[in-house]
């Protein structure tokens, strides 16, 4: 059929289209389950390097930038480039506080002293609201035992200050298993390291707890995984049965640790949190970068052989085989196959969200990993409005 007038053939080409775009319906967008990530940040070059590459994929960043001493005073600061690029990109900001070297002593002056809790929550209150921040997350650790009331009191007395100002407060806490006691866990594991956190009586107050289930093995104890998937599991069960789902976020290491077969005989800290102490006999331990590993796999070992690699079943972790002078020593370390076992256990458990220990030595295929498997959450930060000055003198209010 030839259509003469002009009108008549652009009706019957639209015609044709419509009928050939209704037959083939537009592909549906694969369905993602939404995931928080709240990335801890030092300050360290590759950790800030980090940051500004893979901002996109941070619902919260959570530099670890302030430390508190035993009177209640709050110091540090968050590195210039992070405020920068997070105010940029509309990023929120959480930021640690800490005790001091992680004291003990410290924490048990705060806790006796209402005055010194009272001075540090109107110290943090002041700072979140000056800089803009959504919160802050308590990273206090080290704390005996037996002030388990006294932490979660001063917990409570935080978050009905900080909910006043519409500010959420967090806490990381140490991961515990079924059964542990006071004379259980290396180097005191539970009487100095876990024992203190009140599951139950924290997430009550708290917006949410970042639970640490990490280092399985470290400087405490002989060659395995940071984080194995039957160890995480069971930690991931017995908190999920005291703490709600949505307030719950599973802490991820992004490291690894390498042990070495030599003497003498001494543990050389790494930049994460661990119980300190020696090394077990026989070995040196320190921690090592997604990075470090990369370097070890393309080229020869010092001693001239060839460093292997393999994957545990059980733990579900890579780990490297490094021949030294001492005998074979081995490296363990997070990767993204590992903090792929480590979401699927996640979502079975009903959690939406991980905090990953730290920026800057992950592996970079975790990047591509969360973006193709989850849709990222990102929460709105407060509007800055002011000088910093105006803003100080605001927040002194």
């Amino acid at each position: 059929m030839f259509v003469r007038h002009p009108a008549a053939r652009l009706a019957l080409a639209l015609a044709v289209l419509s009928s050939a775009l209704w037959a083939a319906p537009r592909p549906r967008r694969r369905w993602k389950p939404p995931l928080t990530t709240i990335m801890y940040i030092v300050n360290r070059p590759d950790s800030i390097a980090s940051f500004v590459a893979h901002a996109s994929e941070v619902s919260i960043a959570a530099p670890q930038s302030f430390v508190l001493d035993a009177a209640g005073f709050v110091g540090g600061n968050i590195p210039d480039e992070v405020l920068a690029v997070a105010r940029a990109r509309h990023i929120a900001l959480m930021p640690l506080v800490t005790n001091r070297g992680f004291s003990q002593p410290l924490m048990r002056t705060l806790l006796d002293s209402r005055a010194s809790r009272a001075r540090a929550i109107r110290y943090l209150i002041y700072l979140a609201r000056r800089d803009g921040d959504i919160g802050f997350q308590f990273d206090l650790e080290h704390i005996y035992y037996t002030y388990r009331r006294q932490y979660t009191e001063f917990f409570r007395e935080a978050a009905i200050a900080f909910h006043r100002h519409h500010l959420i407060l967090s806490a990381a806490v140490v991961g515990r298993l079924p059964g542990e006691s006071v004379t259980s866990g290396p180097n005191g594991g539970f009487a100095n390291w876990g024992g203190a956190y009140n599951y139950r009586g924290i997430a009550r107050w708290a917006n949410f707890l970042t639970l640490m289930a990490y280092p399985q093995h470290g400087g405490f104890s002989g060659p395995g995984a940071v984080a194995g998937y039957d160890w995480v599991h069971r930690m991931l069960a017995y908190a999920r049965a005291r703490i709600p789902a949505r307030k719950l976020s599973l802490g991820v290491p992004t490291y690894g640790e390498e042990w070495t077969a030599r003497s003498p005989l001494e543990a050389v800290a790494g930049d994460h949190p661990e119980p300190p102490g020696p090394a077990p006999a026989g070995w040196v331990v320190h921690g090592v970068s997604y990075a470090n590993v990369v370097a070890l796999l393309a080229g020869p070992d010092p001693a001239g052989e060839a460093v292997t690699r393999h994957w545990d079943p059980t733990s579900r972790s890579h780990y490297l085989t490094v021949p030294t002078a001492g005998g074979a020593g081995q490296v363990w370390y997070a990767d993204a196959a590992s903090l792929r076992q480590e979401l699927r256990l996640m979502r079975r458990y009903g959690v939406s969200s991980i905090s990953a220990w730290r920026l800057g030595g992950e592996d970079p295929a975790i990047w591509p990993l969360l973006r193709r498997e989850f849709r990222i959450r990102h929460p709105r930060p407060p509007r800055l409005v002011g000088s910093f000055n105006q803003r100080s003198r605001a927040a002194a209010r």
